[in-house]
C-alpha cells in the first residue's frame, strides 16, 4: 500500500509538471506573470503540494524564478542569458550533428521531411515545438542522449523566445523555413561540413536577430 501510495503520488506530480510547463510555454502564462499555488491548484484540480513540487521542478529547468515577497514568477531571460544559451547550443548541436549525419537512415530524414511538412502549414504556437522535433529528428542518430536531452532542456528553455523570433516578421519565419529546408537536403545528401556550417549559421542568425530584439525592449 505504501509504495503504491508513492507511485501515484510521483505520478501525479509530474503531470503536473508536464501541465504548467505546457502552459508556460504555449504563452498562457506571459513572461514575468505571477505563478499563484493557489489559482494553479483550482485551475488543475489539484492540491497545493503537487504544485509547489511541480514550481521547484520548473524553477530547476530554468522556466520559473523565485523573487523575495512576490513568489513564483514566470522566468524572463535577459538578452545577455539568451546569448549565452545560444552559444551553448551552438557547441553541442554542430557537434550532435556531425555525429548524427553518418548515422541517418532513409526512415530517419522521411520523419524530418514530415515534420518540416507540418511546419509549413502550423499556427504560430506550434512553431516551438516542431522545430525542436525537426532538430531532434536529426540529432537523434548521433546516439548522445545526455547531450540530446541538455539541448532539449535549453530548447524548453528558449522555446517562448524562438516562436518571438519566427514571428517577427514573414521575412524572418520564411528564412528560418529555407535554412532548415536546406539542412535537411544536406543531410539527406550526406554532407556533413556543409551542414554543420549551415546549422551553425541558422543558430546564428537566430541569436543575433532575437538579442537585437530583446535589447530594443528593454530599452523602451
Amino acid at each position: 500500500m505504501i509504495a503504491r501510495a508513492k507511485i501515484e503520488r510521483k505520478s501525479l506530480s509530474a503531470q503536473v509538471v508536464d501541465a504548467l510547463r505546457q502552459m508556460i510555454l504555449s504563452g498562457e502564462y506571459a513572461l514575468g506573470a505571477q505563478l499563484r499555488q493557489d489559482e494553479i491548484a483550482q485551475k488543475l484540480g489539484v492540491s497545493r503540494i503537487p504544485v509547489r513540487e511541480a514550481l521547484q521542478q520548473l524553477e530547476a529547468e530554468g522556466l520559473v524564478a523565485t523573487i523575495p515577497y512576490k513568489g513564483s514568477v514566470v522566468a524572463q531571460l535577459s538578452p545577455a542569458e539568451v546569448r549565452e544559451y545560444f552559444e551553448v547550443r551552438l557547441l553541442l548541436e554542430t557537434d550532435l550533428l556531425r555525429r548524427a549525419i553518418p548515422q541517418l537512415t532513409a526512415k530517419q530524414i522521411k520523419k524530418a521531411e514530415g515534420v518540416l511538412k507540418d511546419m509549413h502549414a502550423a499556427e504560430p504556437g506550434r512553431w516551438g515545438a516542431l522545430n525542436w522535433q525537426l532538430h531532434e529528428s536529426l540529432y537523434e542518430p548521433a546516439q548522445r542522449p545526455v547531450m540530446l536531452d541538455m539541448v532539449k532542456r535549453i530548447h524548453d528553455s528558449l522555446d517562448r523566445y524562438v516562436r518571438l523570433h519566427l514571428s517577427m516578421t514573414p521575412a524572418i519565419h520564411d528564412r528560418s523555413m529555407d535554412e532548415h529546408e536546406r539542412l535537411v537536403a544536406l543531410c539527406r545528401d550526406g554532407k556533413g561540413a556543409e551542414a554543420v556550417d549551415l546549422l551553425s549559421t541558422h543558430l546564428t542568425h537566430a541569436l543575433e536577430e532575437l538579442v537585437v530584439f530583446l535589447e530594443g525592449q528593454e530599452a523602451a
